[in-house]
C-alpha cells in the first residue's frame, strides 16, 4: 500500500497509508497526524489543513485550483509550496510523497 510520509508541527514523522483518490487530509486524519485542523472539514473554505510539499515533488502534482490558491491567502505563511490537505487528490504515484504541516493554522 502506498504511504505519505507527514512531519507534524511538532516534527514528530508519520507514515501515513492511503488509498488512490484519498485526499491528503483524509490519509493525515487516518494517521492521527497533529496540527491540522480541518475546520471547514475539507470543503476549501478555510485555511486550517494548511501543508507545505516537499520540493522534489515539484510539477508532479496538479496544481491549485483558483479557489484553493485564494483560500492559501488566509493560511499563515504560505509558500510557494503550500497546498490545503483537503484539496491535493493522490495517487499510487504519490507514495513516498513528504508533506509538511504547518507550524501553525491561524
Amino acid at each position: 500500500m502506498p504511504h505519505i510520509l507527514f512531519i507534524d508541527s511538532n516534527e514528530a514523522e508519520i507514515e501515513a497509508p492511503f488509498t488512490s483518490g484519498d485526499t491528503l487530509l483524509h490519509a493525515a486524519q487516518h494517521a492521527g497526524v497533529e496540527g491540522i485542523l480541518a475546520e471547514c472539514g475539507g470543503g476549501c473554505s478555510c485555511a486550517t489543513c494548511h501543508v507545505m510539499l516537499n520540493t522534489s515533488w515539484d510539477g508532479q502534482l496538479d496544481p491549485p485550483s483558483d479557489q484553493e490558491a485564494d483560500m492559501l491567502t488566509f493560511a499563515v505563511e504560505p509558500t510557494p509550496h503550500s497546498r490545503l490537505a483537503c484539496q491535493v487528490i493522490l495517487t499510487d504515484a504519490h507514495d513516498g510523497l513528504r508533506v509538511q504541516v504547518a507550524k501553525r493554522q491561524y
